[in-house]
């Protein structure tokens, strides 16, 4: 990885181009807040919030995904030379592509049941999902580390 003036430029073998575009093109997983705004008070305006929350929420991901497709559509992107590919990027796109890993990551894990441990799942057949959902945290983990300024 390299930085300078606020770009980042990442280097991707063919591989990992092919798993972080896989797990990109799974956006949007989940469709709601991953938990009620509150267990306690008024029933009729915490149901008007959360509608609200929801409503928002549906706001958000169709625009995460109107630029994950220009993303990954835009020419370039994903520049190839001699060891596999260059992705440069921003830091305000390194935040938005962490928000975009983190909802397919937590999209997941809901859709999985909320599970406290990976293993068992594994072991019942949810691989595909699993892996995925270690992808994404691979990808977070090299932008976290990128923003924090240590190299890969």
């Amino acid at each position: 990885m390299e930085a300078k003036d606020g770009l980042f430029v990442f280097h991707l073998a063919k591989r990992e181009r092919a798993l972080l575009t896989h797990v990109l093109k799974m956006f949007p997983v989940g469709s709601g807040p991953v938990a009620p705004l509150s267990k306690s008070g008024d029933e009729q305006k915490l149901a008007e919030h959360e509608r609200s929350l929801e409503e928002a929420l549906a706001e958000q991901r169709t625009e995460h995904k109107r630029l994950l497709d220009a993303f990954l559509g835009e020419q370039g992107r994903f520049a190839e030379d001699k060891s596999g590919f260059r992705l440069r990027l921003t830091t305000a796109q390194m935040d938005w592509l962490l928000r975009v890993l983190n909802e397919v990551r937590v999209g997941l894990w809901m859709k999985l049941g909320r599970p406290e441990e990976l293993a068992p799942l594994v072991l019942a057949g949810q691989l595909d999902s699993v892996v995925a959902m270690e992808i994404c945290a691979l990808f977070q983990s090299r932008l976290l580390a990128a923003l924090g300024g240590r190299q890969e």
